[in-house]
């Protein structure tokens, strides 16, 4: 039978293991073909590869972001990006004060959850433009929860960024955004382990003089499955067209004067019967009377249609649509 360590043995044991007094050896294992190791204990995973398609989602996110900002607040907003972080969620999470305004969500079908953070004084600055104010005031953050009206305006906020983060996705991984909870305690908004590593983007709000930052922060477990994607070079599956451009040149394009033309027949004549026309004389055309006539659009073939009279006027209407012949 094998000896059983008495506690101040093993106390003694693990004394000398961490002093140095006891040599400890580790059996090197190497991973088969095909396969990767992985440590269950250490979870604190370096990601080293770039993500340039991330960091342009990210550049894309700012920039529709600031509109809707922009557009719900009556008051220019800017919004700068800050360089992709890779932090454990314990160091991330132990530096948010309390309060802090934090929204979970899920990305379908990515599993796992997402965090979304609001600095508490830009919740305030938000909500006292929300309510016509200049968002100069100076509100105590400390030791106070945000009231149902402050979180009712925040929460508009915060889906309406959700939905800018739908459509920047869904070029690269479409993704359907579910609302889960609110929290104001960062250590009731724990969405992975602390020492799980933590994709975090920044954003700098800036309104007026005044500025506050928003955080997205996405677990490198949840975008594993697509960091193939978020490592490639950013490529947008459609060239994507300015509204207010689109818009200005369409009005214009539509304000253009062009002329209509209407070929009722035509006929070879020589030069001497074109001499001998006089008044009253009758030009027979290679047209018959009940024949569609050609219309065209700045010379080029458009329509076909038949002559007649609208309310006393010469008119013609339309038969068909010969362009794309």
């Amino acid at each position: 039978m094998s000896k059983v360590l008495s506690q101040e043995e093993v106390d003694a044991l693990l004394k000398g293991m961490s002093g140095g007094e006891i040599e400890t050896e580790f059996e090197e294992v190497s991973a088969p073909s095909g396969y990767e190791l992985y440590d269950f204990v250490n979870q604190n995973r370096v990601i080293k590869s770039k993500m340039p398609t991330f960091d342009a989602l990210n550049d894309q996110f700012a920039r529709n972001f600031r509109v809707t900002l922009t557009t719900i607040l009556r008051r220019i907003v800017d919004i700068s990006v800050q360089p992709l972080e890779v932090l454990k969620f314990g160091d991330f999470a132990k530096n948010l004060p309390v309060p802090t305004s934090l929204h979970i969500f899920k990305m379908e079908p990515l599993r796992g959850n997402a965090l979304f953070v609001i600095d508490s004084r830009l919740v305030f600055h938000l909500v006292e433009c929300f309510l016509g104010g200049s968002g100069k005031g100076r509100t105590k953050v400390e030791g106070r929860e945000f009231t149902p009206i402050e979180q009712k305006l925040i929460s508009r906020v915060v889906h309406l960024a959700y939905a800018d983060l739908e459509k920047v996705w869904h070029p690269v991984h479409p993704v359907k955004i579910q609302y889960v909870r609110s929290e104001i305690n960062p250590q009731f908004a724990r969405i992975v382990h602390p020492n799980d590593p933590l994709i975090v983007s920044r954003h700098t709000v800036e309104m007026d003089e005044l500025s506050g930052q928003i955080s997205i922060c996405i677990p490198f477990a949840n975008i594993e499955p697509i960091k193939t994607k978020l490592m490639a070079s950013f490529q947008k599956e459609q060239q994507e067209v300015d509204p207010y451009w689109f818009q200005q040149v369409r009005d214009s394009i539509r304000k253009i004067q062009v002329g209509l033309r209407v070929e009722l027949g035509k006929t070879t004549m020589s030069g001497n019967d074109v001499a001998k026309l006089t008044t009253g004389d009758i030009i027979r055309l290679n047209k018959d009377l009940g024949e569609p006539l050609l219309v065209d659009v700045e010379g080029v073939p458009k329509f076909n249609a038949y002559a007649g009279i609208c309310k006393g006027n010469k008119a013609f209407q339309l038969l068909e649509d010969v362009s794309a012949d």
